[in-house]
């Protein structure tokens, strides 16, 4: 993990903190006596100096506290300044500047003293990370802190109980006991606070109406647009004769009225069996015959539950949404409905749609099996993800209670049950009721029961990651086109990014952006992957993956590679790979591809110049001189002209165009230069000019007689005691011995250097098989020998 400290953007008086994870990492932000706490549920070094130092007369201090297991950062800031909260894909930023610190969601507390565990105090908040214990050094006491991934999610206010106060918090939960048996859990659908011993909590903050509920009741009469109740007992056995009777009824009514009557009786008896295509055919013909009806509730009501049950939520939406259900109890139902349905608020219902799903619960008890039945375990799975097992235990009671439940809706009740006991920390029942489930005629409860068991086994370790992809993968074809694909998509692509699979990740992930295009949280998948390809090439994330994957992954999806200067990068840390392990042609492409579309001006003649080495280097001298020409240009920085014009020397050499070469190097006498004429002088064999150069690049790496020699230094005296040999140079190698034997033989070129040195072998050595021994004289390369060392130690992109 890497931190980085950046000036604010729209003013000089604020300081940005950006913590970059390569993973989802829950946060938590709080003041507590005077002091700014930021803690993370990843452990990771700090560069609290950096910060420090970034923070100019913003931050007064910063200091990480040991924490195992997290990263915890206590800062003091100048009055009024506090941290706004923001995220870049999986990096949290604390935008510091004046302004108050309180969260953008409230998280509510939920005293349950009844619930199936004993008495508990619960905070529903999804994604909790992992309970951190933390002691404040000023106040003395401890902590614990439960982080948060959603951003924004705080606690209001202070909240005191007995034996647990909740601490006001801009991100997370913070927890101060005042038990020492406080025990902190923190589950799927938040965080649970219970004691091994007697835990005193009561529903104080639950509202009159939430406690009248509680006792099964309502604070007054629900009104409802639709009367059902004539057929709730009605049967499949009794349906024909009841339709017929009611068909006998519409055809023989005199006057309008009557028949509408009629066919809306017809109509409430189709919808309380679940035909739903009968229901509209006959709202239709009633539509058809007083168009006004159509302004009318129970119309509405009627005609979006049939298009409800028909899976066709923008029709139900547009009819529960018309005004005659504004103000009704029923119509506001039926939106929760149809928001839980879709997974969120998302369909045009209030903000409180969840809640009002069980508030106003009690509209499905006078309704026909055919509908109470899937409501009431609607109504109990999200009681169960709002964390309210009594709820949810009443709405199951309720099913269960019914006579003959069929197959088909013991699946689902087994499925309902498998949630409450996991919220209520019965794993083994949970899983059982699941694979109960799992086994019924139910083919959209088989798949929802086949994931939750799944998630469980892996939350509770009996299961790794690699055995749950096995086992999502098995249900990518149970249930296809609704909320249950999508999400099914979206945590097995993750999954895959957590074991480093990242090819099935991104494909998985991008068949669900591709395939629900219009889902609303669809563009946030698409962040994830962009997230996700930016760790692999722009935080070297890919470093880890072998480079023929690496450069399968961008070329599968090279559309992610954002544009400007961050998709540059990404593209030249690719090259860098692909040349450091001498895949040379596909970093060229790459990088040529650059060059076309994406650079222009300077940067264009200094990814030229790296293009060029590349091809230097695969001995493709054309092309290397080709690049050059096209990414000529005036008014680029000397150093970089000068690169350029060692690279095009460079490529003359490789085409045996000596003169040209020589005259790009004349009048420079620079270690560069010098090691392009070694270059020629030594493919040309021309031994008394290559000495001379070497004697100028060892005086130009430092070399001194009688001083210890660095490597390059070593290298470069025997390399002028073979040009020596070569040349019949016998009193130049006298005095190279003199003045290098001894601090030569200290190096891991001494037993070669005594072999051309040494006065003991003058004379018994054949000139032309020394270079044999040495060195290939064809393939000795001084200047591409000097970048391929830099090479080692940077990256291509490093170099100028």
């Amino acid at each position: 993990m890497t931190v980085q400290a950046t000036p604010a953007q729209d003013t000089g008086k604020g300081v940005q903190l950006r913590f970059n994870w390569d993973e989802p990492v829950a946060a938590a932000v709080f003041r507590r006596a005077g002091y700014l706490w930021a803690i993370f549920d990843k452990p990771s070094p700090i560069e609290v100096g950096a910060l420090r130092a970034a923070g100019g007369n913003v931050l007064k201090s910063i200091e990480q506290v040991p924490t195992k297991g997290a990263t915890v950062l206590r800062m003091e800031t100048i009055a009024g300044i506090n941290p706004g909260l923001k995220r870049d894909g999986l990096a949290w930023i604390l935008d510091f500047r004046k302004q108050p610190l309180a969260p953008q969601a409230s998280i509510e507390m939920k005293p349950q003293p009844n619930s199936p565990v004993g008495a508990r105090l619960f905070v529903p908040v999804p994604e909790p990370g992992e309970a951190i214990a933390v002691s404040d050094p000023l106040v003395g006491d401890n902590l614990v802190v439960v982080p948060v991934i959603p951003l924004g999610h705080g606690v209001l206010q202070n909240h005191r109980y007995a034996q647990v106060r909740i601490l006001a918090s801009a991100q997370g939960v913070v927890i101060q006991p005042l038990i020492d048996d406080l025990r902190v859990r923190t589950l799927r659908q938040g965080v649970e606070m219970t004691s091994q011993s007697r835990f005193d909590i009561s529903p104080v903050e639950a509202s009159v109406a939430a406690a009248a509920e509680e006792k099964g009741g309502v604070i007054r009469e629900l009104t409802r647009a639709m009367d059902l109740k004539r057929w709730r007992d009605s049967t499949i056995e009794t349906l024909r004769a009841d339709r017929q009777k009611l068909q006998l009824a519409v055809a023989s009514a005199k006057g309008q009225s009557l028949k509408e009557e009629a066919r809306l009786n017809l109509a409430r008896l189709f919808l309380s069996h679940g035909f739903a295509a009968e229901t509209l055919a006959v709202l239709r013909r009633m539509r058809e015959d007083r168009p006004a009806v159509k302004t009318e509730s129970e119309y509405n009501l009627m005609e979006g539950v049939a298009n409800y049950l028909m899976h066709r939520p923008e029709a139900a939406k547009a009819a529960f949404t018309h005004e005659s259900l504004a103000d009704n109890d029923e119509g506001k139902f039926w939106r929760a409905v149809l928001a839980e349905e879709a997974g969120g608020d998302a369909v045009g219902a209030s903000s409180g749609a969840s809640g009002d799903l069980k508030r106003l619960g009690a509209i499905v008890r006078p309704y026909p099996n055919r509908l109470k039945l899937p409501l009431s375990l609607m109504i109990a799975v999200n009681a169960v993800k709002t964390g309210d097992p009594k709820t949810a235990r009443r709405y199951l009671n309720l099913v269960q209670a019914e006579k003959g439940i069929s197959p088909f809706r013991q699946a689902g009740l087994d499925y309902a049950y498998g949630k409450f006991y996991e919220l209520a920390g019965g794993f083994d029942p949970a899983v059982k009721k699941w694979e109960a489930a799992m086994k019924g005629p139910n083919r959209l409860v088989r798949a929802e029961a086949a994931v939750a068991r799944a998630e469980l086994l892996l939350k509770t370790k009996k299961m790794d990651r690699q055995e749950a992809i096995a086992e999502l993968e098995k249900l990518r074809f149970a249930w296809r086109g609704d909320e249950f694909e999508f999400n099914l998509l979206r945590r097995l692509g993750g999954l895959y990014m957590d074991v480093g699979d990242y090819r099935n990740g991104l494909r998985t992930l991008k068949q669900a952006a591709t395939h629900f295009r219009d889902h609303p949280k669809a563009p946030e998948i698409t962040q994830e992957m962009a997230d996700a390809f930016n760790m692999l090439f722009l935080e070297n994330g890919a470093d880890k993956l072998p480079p023929v994957t690496a450069i399968a992954i961008y070329e599968e999806f090279k559309e992610l590679t954002p544009v400007g200067v961050k998709g540059d990068e990404m593209i030249r840390n690719l090259a860098d790979r692909l040349v450091a392990v001498d895949l040379l042609a596909r970093g060229a492409a790459l990088l040529e591809n650059q060059i076309k579309f994406r650079l222009k001006g300077a940067d264009r003649a200094r990814i030229g110049a790296r293009l060029a080495l590349v091809h230097i280097m695969d001995q493709k001298y054309e092309s290397a001189l080709d690049i050059l020409d096209r990414t000529h240009m005036d008014g680029i920085p000397e150093s970089l002209v000068n690169q350029r014009r060692y690279l095009r020397a460079r490529a003359f050499i490789g085409l045996n165009r000596k003169e040209q070469a020589l005259v790009l190097l004349k009048d420079d006498e620079t270690i560069s230069a010098n090691l392009l004429r070694l270059d020629l002088f030594w493919t040309e064999r021309d031994w008394p000019s290559a000495t001379q150069v070497l004697q100028q690049i060892v005086k130009q790496y430092g070399a001194e007689p009688g001083q210890p020699l660095e490597d390059k230094q070593a290298k470069t005296l025997l390399d002028l005691a073979v040009a020596m040999t070569l040349a019949g140079n016998d009193r130049g190698i006298e005095r190279l011995r003199r003045s290098f034997g001894k601090a030569m033989a200290a190096t891991p070129f001494s037993d070669a250097f005594d072999l051309i040195a040494s006065t003991g072998t003058q004379g018994l050595l054949d000139y032309r098989m020394i270079s044999s021994k040495v060195k290939d004289v064809e393939n000795f390369q001084a200047f591409m020998a000097a970048y391929r060392e830099r090479l080692k130690k940077d990256k291509l992109s490093s170099l100028n």
